[in-house]
């Protein structure tokens, strides 16, 4: 059998199973540098919060909180990640063909933008609530004592509608992201790996190409989702406000405490996140994707 011929067999159920298993490999391997951005990110971080580089952080966590909090928070985000990449993939392949109007959207960097973006929006959709949990445990001194407890304390006292505040923002975010994400993995594939067939070395340098060009360029934004999911306290008191409420009051409140340079707060841990991670998604995404669509053949 051809290598196209095997894409050619490549249904909806074999994209939401093998973008499944994506996301729990994905989530499993890269939470600590995850963990890493966040903290990074915090715009007033505690004494002993402060970190030089991705590693000695995580390194520092480790000899003075325990190595299990590199994974605290990890359950709820791990859990929503079952059906937040099933969906997304699959969306993107459904969307991506249909806006192209050919089998496959391979040459059509318009149609893999937009379904790009529109993968992510729906990806996001499932996944805001358990983001909003995983930031608040993840930072230093995180006052709850399990994910739970962080999702029950949430609702309570601020209602459901703090686990969509970022939401918009999360969106800004990751439309664009997804759109430039998606154009620079297929174009590169289409150089690497004209055939499409499962090849493990393009899938991985192609998507770490696209991650990390992806991330650097949404960094600003990523900066100000943290502030809305986390609502530093340091941040609130030193402002005199009671929350962050949404995008515009986020990118007025960094420049403030920071200035310009506040918006490329935790790059380095973001790149460093997404490249190795977008790596390992696409080469675990294709090799499941020929894996079902070859057994069903």
């Amino acid at each position: 059998m051809e290598s196209h011929d095997i894409q050619d067999l490549s249904t909806p159920t074999d994209q939401a199973l093998a973008g499944a298993v994506t996301g729990l490999v994905e989530y499993s391997i890269m939470y600590p540098i995850d963990l890493m951005k966040t903290r990074m990110q915090t715009l007033r971080p505690y004494s002993k919060a402060k970190y030089k580089s991705v590693f000695s952080g995580m390194l520092k966590i480790k000899v003075e909180e325990g190595g299990f909090r590199l994974f605290r928070g990890m359950s709820m985000p791990l859990i929503a990640s079952i059906p937040a990449h099933a969906l997304y993939y699959s969306s993107y392949e459904m969307t991506k063909r249909f806006l192209s109007g050919t089998e496959f959207g391979t040459q059509n960097p318009i149609a893999q933008s937009v379904a790009g973006a529109i993968a992510v929006t729906l990806h996001n959709i499932v996944m805001n609530p358990a983001d909003v949990v995983k930031q608040r445990m993840q930072v230093y001194a995180s006052p709850y004592s399990s994910s739970l407890n962080c999702l029950k304390t949430v609702v309570r006292r601020e209602g459901v509608g703090a686990l969509y505040r970022s939401l918009p923002t999360q969106l800004a975010i990751d439309a664009p992201h997804g759109a430039l994400h998606f154009v620079i993995y297929e174009t590169s594939q289409n150089f690497l790996n004209p055939s499409r067939s499962f090849d493990a070395k393009s899938h991985i340098l192609c998507g770490a190409l696209a991650g990390g060009c992806a991330a650097a360029a949404t960094t600003p934004l990523d900066v100000c989702r943290t502030l809305l999911n986390t609502q530093e306290g340091a941040v609130l008191g030193e402002t005199e406000r009671t929350k962050i409420r949404g995008l515009p009051h986020a990118l007025v409140t960094v420049y403030k405490m920071n200035g310009i340079w506040g918006f490329t707060r935790g790059i380095k841990a973001r790149v460093m996140h997404q490249m190795p991670s977008t790596a390992i998604c696409w080469c675990v995404y294709e090799f499941f994707k020929h894996y079902l669509s070859d057994r069903g053949a």
